[in-house]
């Protein structure tokens, strides 16, 4: 597929400097589309900005908006060039036991993974849809699957997202759109890096973002959902089929032996 031709020149991309967002951000770059980078810090924006225009030779911009206040959504609702291809890859986590989490920081994480998820899907779909042509690849999780205890408002926030996604799928594609979510499991970022989980007490094997990110972009325009990972896809296909009793002890104990006493 020629993404530039279906798409047209320019992406924009939250979480654009770190993780999956990062290697989104280059893998569309090398098909040839300009690039609308969205992250917090200004100096990490401007160097990977600089960095993906001088390797693949296209145009950036960035925009540094905290996308957990309405202000950060708003600035980059103002964006003026036409965007033909939307990929939401900001999110926050939140681990621990649900009663001793800050509160303060599960709303910041609702107002990420869902509040600008939400108003900027609704933002930039319209003009999509009035061209019929474009794109929007969300990014979800594994835990937007199944149960996900110590992870309960993360898991919620994802479950909204793969939702929205599978919805908007049937809704908009009539009207020329493409909608793709992605749903990774453990990967290697650096969320993961210091979440206070010991991952090698799982099952869970973590896979590379660039695969992850290809993966992702590979499903956009022909599958409504993709899973990396063959234990991934098993894992989904059991939260589909599994009851959701079952899933909610086998993954409180799961994650009760990895994660750090402290957070109990």
């Amino acid at each position: 597929m020629n993404f530039k031709k279906k798409y047209g020149n320019w992406a924009l991309v939250t979480g654009a400097t770190s993780g999956i967002g990062a290697e989104l951000t280059s893998q569309i770059a090398a098909k040839g589309i300009n690039i609308i980078l969205v992250a917090r810090k200004e100096k990490g924006l401007e160097e990977h900005s600089t960095l993906l225009r001088n390797r693949y030779n296209i145009e950036t911009k960035y925009i540094a908006a905290d996308l957990s206040t309405e202000e950060g959504i708003e600035r980059v609702k103002r964006t003026q060039e036409e965007i033909g291809l939307l990929v939401i890859a900001a999110g926050l986590e939140v681990n621990g036991a649900f009663e001793s989490t800050p509160l303060e920081k599960e709303l910041q994480l609702i107002q990420v993974n869902i509040v600008a998820t939400l108003q900027l899907t609704h933002h930039f779909s319209k003009a999509m849809i009035d061209r019929k042509k474009g794109g929007i690849l969300l990014i979800a999780s594994l835990s937007g699957h199944m149960p996900n205890p110590y992870f309960s408002n993360y898991a919620g926030s994802k479950a909204y997202m793969l939702n929205l996604g599978a919805s908007l799928y049937g809704e908009l594609k009539p009207k020329g759109v493409d909608v793709s979510v992605l749903s990774p499991g453990l990967t290697n970022t650096p969320m993961v890096a210091d979440n206070g989980v010991d991952w090698s007490k799982t099952p869970m094997t973590a896979m590379d973002p660039s695969i992850v990110a290809e993966i992702g972009l590979n499903g956009l325009g022909k599958s409504l959902l993709s899973v990396p990972g063959g234990k991934n896809k098993m894992m989904a296909w059991m939260a589909k089929h599994l009851p959701l009793e079952m899933q909610a002890r086998m993954n409180e104990k799961m994650i009760r032996k990895a994660i750090n006493t402290t957070k109990l």
